[in-house]
């Protein structure tokens, strides 16, 4: 039953924000400053993406079968790979908001009054949408780390746990269970400012004469 557990705590955690990473051609109503700043950016949430994908993780494919087959050592190995991973991809977007604050300085080259104003909003509304990122990934962070836990009490007790340890495991599943009823609360604003960062977005490309490329 504690194998199911563990097994169960770590596919809940699959489902994944998929981060959306932009690059900008050159306009002459904002600064090539701004324009490769802003890629640099979108570099670094390209790289949070890869390393944040749950569904992408090798590690966390073996990780199914290492517990059904009980090899829990094997499992221990891959579920620390994979917060390795999560913890990486945290200190990314971490590195992003001190980039959107270069950014915002940058901004404050841009003559045009109108294209201004909307680069503030679209950098702010940046903000937030990578602090929902940040949030999202952390929580997953928690839950992988009770589950690295987890793992770590049957490596200890392959063959009988006991009656403290039992109680450890079955705190820490009440625990990811409050996790993951968080994580409808955190979609929920995902999806919100998400919404919010494609307008402005759409706005701020418009009036500054920007381009995406595919």
């Amino acid at each position: 039953m504690k194998k199911a557990i563990i097994i169960i705590s770590i596919l809940i955690v699959v489902g994944i924000l998929g981060f959306v990473a932009y690059s900008f051609l050159f306009s002459s109503k904002v600064s090539q400053a701004f324009v490769d700043k802003h890629n640099e950016i979108a570099a670094l949430d390209g790289e949070a993406t890869q390393l944040a994908d749950l569904n992408g993780m090798p590690e966390l494919d073996a990780l199914g079968k290492q517990m059904d087959s009980e090899d829990y050592n094997g499992a221990l190995k891959s579920i620390e790979s994979a917060l390795g991973r999560k913890k990486e991809a945290f200190s990314k977007l971490s590195s992003i908001d001190s980039k959107l604050a270069e950014l915002r300085v940058l901004s404050a080259g841009i003559s045009n009054t109108e294209v201004k104003t909307s680069a503030d909003k679209f950098i702010e509304i940046s903000k937030k949408a990578n602090s929902t990122k940040i949030g999202y990934n952390d929580l997953q962070i928690q839950m992988a780390e009770k589950t690295k836990t987890m793992i770590g009490i049957l490596v200890k007790n392959s063959k009988a746990i006991s009656a403290a340890d039992e109680k450890t495991i079955n705190d820490l599943s009440k625990q990811i269970d409050d996790i993951n009823i968080q994580f409808d609360n955190a979609q929920i604003e995902v999806d919100k400012v998400q919404s919010q960062y494609k307008e402005a977005e759409k706005e701020f490309f418009g009036l500054a004469g920007l381009e995406k490329e595919n």
